[in-house]
C-alpha cells in the first residue's frame, strides 16, 4: 500500500469542547488521500478519546508548546506534503483538494491562506477573510510571511532543510519565522481561497490596544530577525495563557 499524499497534524491540548467537529470536517473532504495525525499536548479532558474515533494515529508530545506538537507529528509522517490544522478550527471540504493543487508547483515549497472566525457570519465573516489578506499584502514587503499554522502546509523536505519547528517552538510566531526560512528555499505561495475558519476565543474579551501592540511586537520581532520573546512569558497574562497562533 502506498503512502498518502499529505499528512495533517492537529496538536490538542484541552480542546474536547471544538475537537471532533474539526476532526469532522477533517474526515469530510474531496481529498481523501491523507493521514490524520492527532498530537496530545498534555491533556486532561477528553481529547485523546475523542481524537482516538478520528484520527489514524494519537500521538503524546510532553514538551508543552504547539510547535513542539507539530515538529512531533512532522517527524512521525512520510509523505511528500504536510500541513497543521487547528483543534478549534473547521475546514472547508474542498480545503485540502486546494493545498495540494497549490504544493504541487514546482516552485512553490509552503502555501498558506487566509483565516476568518467561526463564530461570525457574513458579511463580517468575509471582512476578517479580506483583513487577512489585507494584513498578507502589507507584510510582504517587510519580508514576513503573515502565516497561521491553522492554515500552512508545505513540502517535507523543505521544512526539513529548513531546521523545522523546534529552532522557534519557545519563540512567539515559530509559524512566521519556519515561513521565513521557508523562503529561502522556493516560493511560499498565498492563496486567497485557501480559507478556513477559527475561534475568535483567544481574542475575545482580550483589551485591543494591548493585544494589538502584542500582536505588533511579535510582527516587528520576526520582520527585523530578532529572537528574544518567550511564548510562554510574552502570552502569560490575560484571558488565555495559549498564544494566539
Amino acid at each position: 500500500m502506498s503512502e498518502p499524499t499529505i499528512t495533517v497534524v492537529v496538536p490538542v491540548l484541552n480542546e474536547e469542547g471544538f475537537l471532533a467537529e474539526t476532526l469532522r470536517s477533517l474526515r469530510a473532504q474531496t481529498f481523501t488521500d491523507f493521514e490524520l495525525i492527532v498530537v496530545d499536548n498534555g491533556s486532561t479532558d477528553g481529547s485523546p478519546e475523542i481524537a482516538a474515533r478520528f484520527a489514524d494515529r494519537v500521538l503524546v508530545e510532553g514538551r508543552r508548546g504547539p510547535a513542539w506538537a507539530m515538529a512531533r507529528g512532522f517527524a512521525e509522517s512520510l509523505t511528500g506534503y504536510i500541513t497543521a490544522a487547528d483543534a478549534d478550527t473547521l475546514y472547508p471540504p474542498d480545503w485540502l483538494q486546494r493545498m495540494v493543487a497549490a504544493l504541487e508547483r514546482p516552485e512553490v515549497v509552503a502555501v498558506y491562506g487566509p483565516i476568518g472566525f467561526r463564530e461570525y457570519r457574513n458579511p463580517i465573516r468575509a471582512a476578517t477573510v479580506v483583513g487577512y489578506t489585507l494584513l498578507v499584502w502589507a507584510s510582504r514587503p517587510c519580508g514576513v510571511h503573515q502565516v497561521g499554522a491553522a492554515n500552512f502546509g508545505m513540502r517535507r523536505a523543505a521544512y526539513l532543510a529548513a531546521g523545522g519547528y523546534p529552532p522557534f517552538a519557545d519563540l512567539v510566531a515559530p509559524d512566521l519565522r519556519l515561513a521565513r526560512r521557508l523562503a529561502q528555499l522556493g516560493k511560499v505561495r498565498y492563496v486567497p481561497d485557501l480559507v478556513c475558519y477559527t475561534s475568535n476565543r483567544r481574542f475575545a474579551g482580550r483589551n485591543v490596544v494591548p493585544a494589538s501592540w502584542k500582536a505588533f511586537r511579535t510582527w516587528l520581532e520576526v520582520a527585523t530577525g530578532q529572537e528574544k520573546l518567550r511564548w510562554q512569558s510574552f502570552w502569560a497574562r490575560g484571558p488565555s495563557a495559549k498564544p494566539p497562533r
